[in-house]
């Protein structure tokens, strides 16, 4: 394995993919994808598209209004690099009370992505080649005869067996093809850095699947921002020239009124000049003076210049109040819109600072179960030790106890033992320069010097009583049923010890 995470293979990503919605004014255009929805390749990536029944691969430039990616339902992507070397590990009981990791090293190439995906291929070519792994007949024996201080012989005959099971049954994958290139066999301890190496990995991996799923889903909300945005200007552009044209129309209306209030101005200043007229015919013949009919006309002129200034005062406030109105309009408008702008701004904020938190809620939890484990480890390592030291406390304990009854009943008096050996069988420390010699003769059962003598008429020991008394173990004759049946018994777990 490299340091860096390697990226699933062969399928690096699978997802599926919503109807796409119609696009364009007022939904009049075609259906077609985002750019966003279809994933970007690498090198040696294709594509996979399941539409219906059927798949279809693609190398890339998939043209988002092409049937293929309006109907599509799902899309893949999957790796067609050739011989790519995938490891697969599966582990094997030992001699010992720790366990062999087997791991094979296979070279995979996909000849065919369609067929893949088509007939369920494996996502993940490790998994499928580590059932394979198992599936080898005998695998789970060949670590029975063998320690770990015996890992080069187990390693040639495991690799031997894999390695024939590979020729006789290659792995048959769905549109992939794979070969066996190498056979390795792991120590508890190699074992152990591999998962930890591995979940180490994992984690790293899962961090930067997170990380790129919050940077997409950034990338995708801020186009749809962008999209709303649009899509709410466009409406204001609308709205703003609805509002226009419903202010010419009430210019037009006013305009049209002003026309025939200029009209009914123009009817009264005809009056009026029918009015000098008069005066002026009346004036001709001498009905009038000059100077009432110099005071006739300039009453009529002023009350003229009075209606002029009366019909542009009206006309300015009337413009005034207008102008005043799509002002207030707009302004309105243009604060709504930027509420909502904020509003959503700060709710995507906190949307974003609760993914991040939860993140880091969750690393943290993964390292603490991580520690708990080891703590765990450290403590069954600890008690088993301790268990063994008990059991070998227990076992001299009971070499004592089983002597010192010899002693009490009086079986020494007819029957000499060497109390050399005794003490060094008791103690388990050396007295003299022969005590190794007789711990071995008391571990392998041989008789000891002074332990069996023949008395002086000439019997054997085997026929004396004291003798029957003096030999222990699988060798001595059932004890009387008058003694306690508990006298000399060493427990389950002295007999186990001794192999009785």
């Amino acid at each position: 394995m490299n340091d860096e995470s390697r990226p699933p293979y062969p399928v690096v990503s699978s997802r599926h993919l919503d109807p796409p919605a119609t696009r364009g004014w007022r939904s009049l255009g075609g259906p077609r994808r985002e750019p966003a929805e279809l994933p970007r390749l690498g090198p040696h990536q294709v594509a996979v598209y399941r539409v219906g029944e059927t798949w279809v691969e693609d190398r890339g430039g998939l043209d988002p209004r092409s049937d293929t990616a309006v109907s599509a339902t799902s899309v893949s992507v999957v790796d067609k690099r050739r011989n790519v070397l995938v490891e697969a590990m599966v582990t094997i009981p030992s001699a010992d009370t720790d366990d062999f990791a087997v791991r094979g090293r296979f070279r995979c190439t996909v000849d065919d992505a369609v067929a893949l995906m088509r007939d369920g291929g494996p996502p993940e070519a490790a998994e499928a080649l580590a059932s394979y792994l198992r599936g080898c007949p005998g695998l789970g024996d060949e670590g029975l005869d063998y320690g770990a201080g015996q890992l080069t012989e187990a390693r040639k005959t495991v690799s031997a067996r894999v390695t024939a099971y590979s020729l006789t049954e290659p792995p048959r994958l769905p549109g992939m093809s794979a070969e066996l290139v190498g056979v390795e066999l792991l120590t508890p301890s190699q074992l152990r850095d591999f998962h930890k190496k591995l979940e180490e990995l994992e984690l790293r991996r899962r961090q930067d699947e997170v990380e790129q799923a919050v940077e997409q889903d950034r990338k995708v909300r801020e186009q749809e921002h962008r999209q709303q945005l649009e899509l709410r200007d466009k409406r204001h552009q609308e709205e703003l020239q609805r509002r226009d044209q419903e202010i010419e129309l009430q210019l037009a209306e006013q305009r049209a009124a002003y026309e025939r209030e200029q009209e009914e101005l123009d009817a009264g200043q005809t009056a009026k000049l029918g009015s000098r007229w008069a005066l002026l015919r009346a004036y001709r013949r001498k009905e009038l003076t000059a100077e009432q009919l110099a005071d006739r006309l300039s009453a009529a002129e002023q009350e003229v210049r009075q209606a002029e200034e009366r019909r542009d005062e009206t006309e300015r406030a009337l413009l005034e109040r207008l102008s005043t109105l799509w002002r207030e309009d707009l302004v309105r408008d243009t604060e709504r819109a930027d509420r909502r702008w904020e509003l959503e701004r700060e709710q995507k904020i906190r949307e974003l600072e609760a993914m991040r938190e939860d993140r880091l809620v969750r690393s943290k939890e993964q390292r603490e179960d991580q520690l708990r484990r080891e703590q765990h480890q450290r403590e069954d390592l600890l008690r088993h030790e301790r268990d063994k030291k008990a059991r070998v406390d227990r076992q001299q304990e009971m070499y004592f106890e089983l002597y010192k009854k010899l002693i009490q009943e009086g079986h020494t008096d007819t029957t000499p033992i060497n109390m050399q050996t005794l003490l060094e069988r008791i103690v388990g420390a050396g007295l003299g320069p022969d005590a190794g010699d007789a711990g071995k003769q008391l571990e392998n059962g041989d008789p000891i010097e002074g332990e069996a003598l023949q008395d002086p008429a000439g019997e054997s020991p085997s026929d004396t009583p004291a003798d029957g008394a003096a030999r222990v173990g699988k060798d001595a004759p059932p004890h009387d049923e008058d003694h306690d049946s508990d006298t000399y018994d060493i427990g389950d777990v002295g007999r186990e010890e001794n192999g009785y």
